[in-house]
């Protein structure tokens, strides 16, 4: 039986929550123990009659994200114990669209250790039910097919919302909605393989052991980051509740509208309310949501600087960490003219896809001097192809988009105080955008510099203050582009296992298969051979290598994505 044919009244019910402000009980919560009641493996997805009664209560905004200076921004709320709440203090803050800053974007609640507090007692309350361990894993599958059917359903709905709030071309807006999609169906679908049991042979007459690596770990938080805003968290979502843990989302705030999406859709798709919290927030605000001593597990992607803080106050106990990469190419000597071309295509796509702000974008193209000399001047070339536009209603997939953690005025110092150091070349100088998209938004055209290895620049980062920065392992989400003579292919491999701390993505070119073999004994993280550093597909594990400043989470893969929920058992059973 449909969902609207179970519950008549649900049309009714969406509409007095909407009417209502979106504030109170859900209206699917409230549905969930008849709906889990009548469970059985025959039961059917949400129709299409389903899914067109669940729009209005799945998208807060009701289709009116604010486009132009004097739209009403959209209201976000918190979600804590199955009810839509403003935060306790009342506080909003009013988000300007990082496109346009004379739009009025939507109001967040800037949450407070009250919102905090309940929200931990509510996730801990469901852990210590034990509930937990009575569900059956067909159930939570099928509610994350009920989540994928929704993502297919709505595709454009959401790839409109992700390129309001955080303007992407429509290629960006696909890869970072289809890493979500893509990791329902590859997490549900290879679930059974990764999480079951392992019986070793007796060893003694009566004498059984085990080995079971995903028991559910416990109240658990969700940090993800403002530049993947569908594929980080998806993945974070779809493996938390398989792995059976109560959860507490804090996404992005420049990301809310999406997060409440993706939390009402888990709702619809059946998921106990009791195990799905979302709070909104920032900083020193909801600091304690990470380091509360009832969290047995948090998960961020961000900041290196925000994981430290977080680690700080966790002690011992466990943080998942995943940040950006300084990301390196190394291109060898003897590919042909027409094929230097192609690699520069490829490498300008990676460094200027989404305008920088991939965790892998490419950093910095290392090789000898006279095929750098060859390829930087093919990467020019290619960069002169591509738009430094607004990409929200852009039609191309060869725009730049603004920055979002990054001020305008940084690229600009950083490329006027990289022109004074010795033995700098700068191919493309960058600089503000123009025209009025320029004047209201943080965005800048691209920069082209040839460095050294010891090349440093003296700027004030973003006007918080005048430090000294490495070009060859400053980390930028922007899009400044270096290029380095290196000596041979070790001299790549000591720089990046001695000299960058990053160790995210690493790109190799070469047809010569014994520096293959050294970069995949040596290299960590994610190695790439002839590609970009920037891609990742839904069966890989893509992060860091555990060391380094990257972080020490990998997810995408389903046994890395399921470990960081999960506990360990080890078993033993004598017959006595």
């Amino acid at each position: 039986m449909s969902l609207t044919a179970a519950f008549p009244k649900l049309t009714g019910a969406i509409s007095a929550f909407n009417e209502a402000g979106q504030v109170g009980p859900d209206p699917l919560a409230a549905l969930y123990p008849t709906r889990r009641a009548g469970y059985s493996l025959f039961s059917n997805l949400l129709s299409d009659k389903d899914l067109e009664a669940l729009r209005p209560y799945l998208f807060c905004h009701g289709g009116n994200i604010p486009q132009r200076a004097g739209d009403k921004p959209v209201r976000v709320t918190n979600l804590i114990a199955g009810q839509w709440s403003l935060p306790a203090k009342g506080e909003m803050a009013l988000l300007q669209s990082l496109a346009d800053r004379r739009i009025a974007l939507m109001e967040v609640p800037a949450s407070g250790k009250e919102d905090v507090e309940a929200a931990v007692t509510a996730a801990d309350a469901a852990w210590k039910s034990l509930g937990w361990a009575q569900e059956v894993f067909s159930y939570r599958k099928h509610v994350v097919k009920n989540w994928s059917r929704m993502l297919d359903y709505f595709t454009e709905d959401c790839l409109r919302e992700i390129r309001q709030q955080i303007p992407k071309t429509h290629l960006e807006a696909q890869k970072d909605f289809f890493e979500a999609k893509r990791a329902a169906d590859h997490l549900e679908g290879s679930a059974e393989a990764c999480i079951q049991g392992e019986m070793l042979p007796p060893m003694v007459p009566g004498h059984s052991y085990w080995r079971n690596a995903y028991l559910p770990a416990g109240v658990s938080v969700i940090i993800s980051p403002m530049n993947f805003i569908y594929g980080i968290p998806g993945i974070h979502l779809m493996g938390a509740y398989l792995a059976g843990v109560p959860f507490i989302y804090k996404g992005h705030p420049f990301a809310a509208l999406t997060n409440t999406t993706m939390v009402r859709m888990l709702l619809a798709a059946g998921a106990d309310p009791a195990y799905v919290q979302k709070v909104e927030g920032f900083g020193g605000g909801i600091a304690s949501l990470a380091t509360d001593k009832r969290v047995a597990v948090v998960a961020v992607t961000g900041s290196s600087e925000t994981a430290s803080k977080i680690q700080a106050g966790r002690g011992l106990n466990r943080l998942r960490f995943e940040g950006g990469g300084c990301n390196w190419a190394y291109v060898d000597d003897g590919y042909t003219e027409a094929e230097l071309k192609k690699i520069a295509v490829r490498l300008t796509y990676a460094k200027l896809g989404f305008g920088s702000h991939k965790c892998t974008s490419l950093h910095g193209i290392a090789a000898s001097a006279k095929t750098l000399d060859s390829l930087l001047g093919y990467i020019d070339e290619e960069m002169g192809t591509w738009r430094v536009a607004d990409p929200r209603e852009a039609t191309d997939d060869k725009v730049v988009s603004p920055l979002m953690v990054h001020k305008a005025q940084t690229l600009v110092d950083i490329v006027a105080a990289a022109k004074k150091q010795p033995g700098v070349r700068v191919l493309r100088e960058g600089g503000r955008a123009d025209g009025a998209y320029g004047e209201h938004s943080e965005a800048v055209k691209p920069a082209l510099l040839r460095i050294r290895p010891d090349t440093t620049v003296r700027v004030n980062w973003d006007g918080k203050g005048v430090g000294d920065f490495p070009l060859a392992t400053t980390e930028f989400f922007m899009p400044i582009l270096v290029g380095m003579e290196m000596a041979d292919f070790e001299s790549y491999v000591r720089f990046c296992l001695f000299q960058n701390p990053h160790d995210l993505a690493t790109s190799v070119w070469t047809r010569d298969d014994a520096k293959l073999q050294l970069g995949r004994r040596t290299l960590g993280g994610m190695l790439k051979e002839n590609d970009g550093t920037d891609s990742a597909l839904e069966w890989e594990e893509f992060g860091a290598s555990g060391i380094g400043e990257s972080g020490n989470m990998g997810v995408g893969e389903v046994t890395a994505t399921f470990s960081i929920y999960t506990r360990r058992q080890k078993g033993r059973h004598l017959t006595f």
